[in-house]
C-alpha cells in the first residue's frame, strides 16, 4: 500500500465513545508530522496489530481524570499483558495516576512507556513521531551484517 508507507498510523486508544481533547490535540500535532492518529477500542487492537502492514504499531493512551483511569483499570490493564507480547507494539500510557506495580510489570517488554501529565502535546508528538521513524528504519536494517569475502578463491 503506497499510501500507508507515505502517512504512517499512530493508534490512539480511547477508553468511551466520544474522543477526548487529548485526541484532537495529538491528531493537529502529529498530522503536521505527517502521521495519521487513528482511534481504537481495546478490543480492535490485537487485530490491528496482526493485520497492519506497519513495521511498527506505534499505541497512544490517555488516562486524564478518576473516572477514565476506572475505564483503564477495568478494560486495558487486563489485556496489556497479552498485547505487550508482540515486539511490533509500542503502548505508551499518558497519566498522572500509575500504578507502580504496572512499570515494574510491563517494563521488562521493553515496548511499555508511560509518560506523566502535565506534558506538551507538540513536544511529546515530534518524539512519538522520531520514535516511530528510528523503530521503522532499525526493523528495515539487515541484522545479519555485511557478507565477508573469501580470499581463498581470489588467487
Amino acid at each position: 500500500m503506497q499510501n500507508e508507507s507515505s502517512s504512517p498510523f499512530i493508534f490512539y486508544l480511547t477508553l468511551e465513545d466520544a474522543l477526548p481533547k487529548a485526541y484532537y490535540a495529538f491528531d493537529k500535532h502529529l498530522k503536521n508530522l505527517g502521521f495519521i492518529l487513528v482511534p481504537v477500542k481495546i478490543d480492535q487492537l490485537q487485530t490491528i496489530i496482526s493485520a497492519s502492514e506497519q513495521e511498527q504499531v506505534v499505541v497512544l493512551c490517555s488516562v486524564t481524570d478518576s473516572r477514565e483511569f476506572k475505564i483503564y483499570n477495568e478494560k486495558v490493564r487486563k489485556f496489556l499483558k497479552f498485547i505487550l507480547k508482540s515486539k511490533r507494539l509500542t503502548f505508551m500510557h499518558l497519566s498522572s495516576f500509575s500504578k507502580i506495580n504496572d512499570q515494574r510489570m510491563f517494563a521488562l517488554q521493553k515496548n511499555y512507556y508511560f509518560i506523566r501529565y502535565p506534558l506538551n502535546a507538540k513536544d511529546l508528538s515530534f518524539k512519538i513521531a522520531k520514535y516511530h521513524t528510528l523503530k521503522t528504519e532499525q526493523r528495515t536494517v539487515w541484522p545479519g551484517g555485511k557478507r565477508s569475502t573469501s580470499s581463498i578463491g581470489a588467487a
